[in-house]
């Protein structure tokens, strides 16, 4: 792909969308900035929150922008990434399981849907286990997530990693970064960007947090509907481990693998992911009427 061709094929993500209504949310320590895409439907509607992952951005869910149309769709710029910058301090997985609480009142939620990638799938899943009563589904794409139980070699791999990230040239970080999560010219440079866009101290800091909160639970109040999706080459042995351990404590719970991707299913498949979480947003649907 000739370097003018990319650059016009990552425009798409900074595009504007004049179906999204730009909000600003004051939360604790930090203004969070939030895209409303209302839905069609006027009645019984239902609420879909999108978080992405570490040193990501809104536009990330820039292929979900116009689905799902019979939901109303909330984008957030996750704490101290993207538009939603810090008023003091580090971004941390407590400040980001909070702000769901204080989304969810500003825009007068009763309930909503939660849908996370990677890092970000991590609070969401926190904000599930606390708060049952609030969430109606929670959907997770390549997160390691908070409940599992972590070995002492996870625990020392991840001591490595961290000395890794704090040493080595942050642009080598980005670049490393960007293959292993996708193949995809395009997507790589979008990764790319926003990591350095981000930087070192938040992306790191967002790491540790996440691992030294992650505990093990006995399961989930209520049983809420969840799935679990995975790129097939996004680390198979560990997130095939991980999601059937939480399908183990969850029967209202499933996996579904995107064939041919890694870490990025929603921009590098994402017809076939919207196809899967279309799906799964009906069931919840159809669930939620039954009850």
């Amino acid at each position: 792909m000739k370097n003018e061709e990319l650059l016009s094929a990552i425009a798409f993500y900074d595009k504007k969308n004049d179906k999204l209504i730009r909000h600003i949310v004051s939360a604790e320590n930090c203004d969070l900035v939030v895209y409303h895409r209302p839905g069609r439907r006027k009645e019984e509607k239902r609420h879909i929150i999108f978080y992405h992952g570490a040193c990501g951005r809104s536009q990330m869910w820039a292929h979900q922008y116009e689905a799902f149309e019979d939901f109303d769709l909330y984008f957030a710029n996750v704490r101290g990434q993207g538009e939603s910058l810090m008023k003091r301090g580090l971004p941390d997985l407590e400040g980001a399981t909070q702000d769901v609480g204080v989304i969810l009142d500003y825009f007068q939620l009763d309930k909503a849907i939660l849908v996370g990638h990677s890092w970000g799938g991590n609070p969401l899943q926190e904000y599930t286990y606390r708060h049952p009563e609030r969430v109606q589904a929670l959907a997770m794409i390549g997160s390691w997530g908070q409940h599992r139980y972590m070995s002492d070699k996870e625990k020392n791999r991840i001591k490595y990693s961290s000395l890794m990230y704090k040493t080595i040239p942050w642009r080598i970080i980005a670049d490393k970064n960007s293959k292993m999560c996708s193949n995809n010219l395009v997507t790589r440079e979008l990764i790319k960007k926003a990591i350095l866009d981000t930087g070192r101290d938040i992306f790191i800091n967002l790491g540790v947090t996440g691992f030294l909160a992650v505990h093990e639970i006995e399961g989930y109040k209520g049983n809420p509907p969840m799935i679990f999706i995975r790129g097939e080459h996004d680390f198979p042995t560990h997130l095939q481990k991980i999601y059937s351990d939480l399908i183990s404590l969850n029967p209202n719970s499933r996996q579904v693998v995107v064939l041919g991707t890694k870490h990025q299913p929603m921009n590098d498949s994402p017809l076939e992911f919207n196809e899967i979480l279309e799906q799964f947003f009906i069931e919840v649907d159809h669930q939620l009427k039954e009850n």
